[in-house]
């Protein structure tokens, strides 16, 4: 059994759980590793998910089909 995920292994973890609906212990029976690697994970990209500040538009014209 492995101890760690790699970063790679992180963000396919943390997608199959939030996008696809797939159970954390069915994902660490995959690559592995115990549950909580796998809860480490998906914390991690939901902390980084939440950081993202949407970009205003503040320049230009207004987009086809934009509400005015």
């Amino acid at each position: 059994m492995k101890t760690q995920l790699t970063p790679d292994e992180k963000l396919r973890a943390a997608y199959a759980h939030m996008i696809n609906g797939v159970d954390q212990h069915v994902i660490a029976a995959l690559f592995g590793v115990n549950a909580g690697r796998v809860n480490e994970a998906i914390m991690v990209i939901r902390a980084a998910i939440a950081d993202i500040q949407p970009v205003k538009r503040t320049r230009g014209r207004p987009r086809k089909g934009a509400a005015k």
